[in-house]
């Protein structure tokens, strides 16, 4: 009798990073309405489209919040530490996720879409430890596609060490920057780039 056959993942995990405490924002920022749904929605539905699983990180404590229709691949972790940062919301995300890849958005990201998401995880490979997106001379650490045996085992290292910058470990797995004219192909205004910390950082309703 032949063995189970397994079958690959064949896109990749998705990490919605919500742990945060919204000091700037003064209110829980990630289910702020925002065109009749909880802000955090947008960057989750770019996830559930380009993803096959998807893990929410929250603060020990913190309420599940609602999730939208179509969400039975969503699971949520949390941090072991309240408000930690990022990097710590990374590693519980990177414990938890089922895939070889893993793409890693916050949740106050509204910007972000399926496409561009979708772009990015075409280009991580086995070559690739992540992919993040260029803007000029520079690179920002969110959104990335990362390798999630390497940064599992990096995020532990640098939070043993007292770090807890994102950037730390992103740039510490010598990511692939894509240019501006790779992917404004599928976000030509640079959407991605908004993120929301103060009340005013909402998108407007347009009429």
């Amino acid at each position: 009798m032949f063995p189970p056959t397994k079958h690959p993942v064949s896109r990749p995990s998705g990490i919605l990073l919500a742990g945060g405490a919204s000091r700037r924002f003064g209110r829980p920022k990630i289910v702020e309405p925002l065109d009749g749904a909880p802000l955090f929605h947008r960057p989750l539905r770019a996830l559930l489209d380009s993803c096959d699983d998807v893990v929410i990180v929250l603060a020990p404590d913190a309420p599940e919040p609602p999730l939208p229709d179509g969400s039975s691949r969503v699971s949520f972790a949390r941090d072991q530490v309240a408000y930690e940062g990022p990097l710590a919301g990374t590693r519980v995300g990177l414990e938890h996720v089922r895939g070889e890849h893993a793409v890693l958005v916050a949740g106050d990201m509204p910007g972000v879409s399926s496409k561009l998401l979708s772009l990015m995880a075409e280009r991580a490979g086995p070559r690739a430890n992540a992919i993040v997106l260029r803007e000029g001379q520079g690179t920002r650490p969110l959104p990335a596609v990362l390798q999630v045996a390497s940064a599992l085992a990096l995020a532990r290292t640098l939070l043993d060490g007292g770090e807890r910058r994102l950037r730390a470990l992103v740039e510490g797995l010598e990511p692939e920057g894509l240019p501006e004219s790779v992917w404004s192909r599928v976000d030509l205004e640079g959407a991605w780039r908004r993120d929301v910390d103060l009340p005013g950082d909402l998108p407007r309703r347009k009429r």
